[in-house]
């Protein structure tokens, strides 16, 4: 049996983190067993579905690399591949329903529901439908139909034990009874999301549905609709839920945000979606770093239970966790959030470091295209001079966008101490004799190469008695203006003694 596997994302909004990582894993297993990856776009949500939020999603996924092998712009031999043009599809089946006395009309107002639900509340006990239109005759039933009555369609729900083996929660029961007769097509002539699911599933030879431990309440509503069409059951695997730094259900308060602010934060896609498949699922080998091999090793079966850490963004203060939305952020508030020390940093410092030169400097340029502190000649991904800049610079990034800062630095002439701080370190106890003798080394040795720097600095220490920060520091602020930044010989090296000397005297 050839793997089919899915996702069927609704375009109601952007793809998030949680969306992604089901899509991933859907697409990684697929690959990993040589079979098909499909998206399908499920949007009988017309009142919330949009064209904007269908182009996002698809966009979301292309910069991710998860191509599919059927589905919307692809095609394929079992489309459609978007709900609303398969409403004459789902009609057969409703009719089929019907005719067999699986399914009913139901003539059930809003308000009677309403009150049928706060009658429950009262008593304490959940609300179930309680079946009021199941058993109307066919003269009641053409009666309403001929005055208009507007109606949806219930699933006759039959009373017994469902086991649904699931590939990682393991073996789950649920009670029918508890579930009543549930809507299948509203009363808008769309189908509800569990029951077009199903008949789309099996029509598309889905054998494998992976998604998120939230949907497993659905699996039993799902699992009856098959078993009355007839229909193969498909294998069951509800991954993990993912919790924030804070251990709480991600939302627009908790960390949930667009993948692509995750672009735009300058996080490779690669890195991305390393860190993405480490959410509830680790390698045989333990081993984090996985360049190029996730397509061929990922398997659901090492899924865990537990929730996965999004470990993104810092835990928020109490006082902010009503104050912040992360749809919201801009891409430079976003940055503020987030959290140094996250496995997707150092996930993403990996790729960097290991990527080829040449493809960093092509993924560099939107980062550095307006920036009017870099030269323009230097803004082509073949620049040897932006090439080598960035080499120096990479052990130094989790992400693409904290480069130009790092650039700049090499272009600078006219320097300005960024503090009262970095000016003390300049004028204060030792700090101006330690910047006048490496002022005089550079004059006299003209060192070039970062280890004849380095021994540079080493003449400073034998010179003033200094060492440590009180060495270190005031030749810093006196070269760079700053407390803190890339390490000094390999600086040094790049900006020559010339433009060394010409950056101390600007400072004075």
């Amino acid at each position: 049996m050839k793997v089919r596997t899915r996702f069927a994302p609704s375009p109601t909004g952007f793809l998030h983190v949680g969306g992604a990582r089901t899509a991933l894993f859907n697409y990684l297993y697929a690959k990993a067993k040589g079979g098909d990856f499909i998206l399908r776009v499920e949007d009988t949500d017309q009142e919330r579905s949009t064209e904007d939020s269908f182009k996002i999603i698809l966009e979301s996924m292309k910069w991710l690399g998860m191509n599919w092998d059927e589905g919307p712009g692809v095609g394929g031999d079992y489309g459609p591949y978007t709900q609303s043009e398969r409403l004459d599809i789902y009609k057969k089946y409703t009719d089929q329903l019907l005719a067999e006395n699986k399914a009913y009309r139901c003539f059930a107002t809003q308000e009677e529901l309403e009150a049928k639900k706060k009658q429950s509340e009262a008593m304490g006990i959940p609300y179930i439908y309680d079946g009021m239109y199941a058993n109307l005759t066919e003269k009641e039933i053409q009666e309403k139909l001929d005055a208009g009555i507007p109606y949806a369609i219930r699933f006759r729900t039959p009373a017994k034990e469902l086991i649904i083996e699931d590939e990682i929660q393991g073996k789950v029961k649920f009670d029918t009874k508890l579930i009543g007769d549930f809507i299948i097509v509203k009363s808008d002539g769309f189908p509800s999301y569990n029951y077009a699911v199903v008949i789309d599933d099996f029509l598309m030879k889905i054998t494998h549905i992976i998604r998120g431990v939230g949907h497993l309440s659905n699996t039993p509503r799902q699992v009856l609709i098959g078993e009355a069409f007839g229909f193969p059951i498909p294998n069951w695997a509800h991954v993990s839920e993912i919790v924030g730094s804070d251990g709480k259900k991600l939302s627009k308060r908790a960390g949930a945000t667009s993948i692509l602010a995750f672009r735009d934060l300058g996080y490779q896609s690669e890195a991305l979606v390393n860190y993405m498949a480490l959410l509830g699922w680790t390698p045989a080998d333990g081993r984090e770093y996985l360049p190029g091999e996730l397509d061929k090793i990922f398997d659901i079966a090492r899924c865990g239970k537990s929730p996965a850490m999004f470990d993104v963004f810092k835990k928020l203060k109490p006082e902010e966790k009503e104050a912040v939305d992360f749809v919201k952020l801009t891409t430079n508030e976003l940055a503020e959030y987030l959290n140094p020390k996250s496995k997707l940093n150092w996930i993403s410092n990996r790729y960097i470091r290991e990527s080829p030169i040449e493809d960093l400097t092509k993924l560099i340029i939107p980062f550095i295209q307006d920036n009017p502190k870099i030269p323009n000649e230097i803004k082509d991904p073949k620049n040897e001079t932006l090439q080598s800049i960035l080499d120096s610079i990479r052990v130094y990034l989790d992400r693409l966008s904290q480069a130009p800062g790092y650039i700049e630095e090499f272009f600078q002439n006219e320097l300005q101490y960024e503090n009262e701080e970095a000016k003390a370190m300049a004028h204060d106890g030792n700090g101006p004799q330690v910047i006048s003798s490496f002022k005089k080394i550079l004059e006299e040795a003209k060192p070039k190469t970062s280890e004849e720097f380095k021994n540079a600095m080493g003449e400073v220490g034998k010179t003033t008695g200094e060492k440590g920060k009180t060495l270190f520091m005031p030749i810093r602020v006196a070269t760079t203006g700053k407390l803190h930044g890339l390490e000094l010989p390999v600086l040094f090296e790049l900006l020559g003694t010339e433009k060394l000397i010409k950056r101390m005297e600007s400072l004075g």
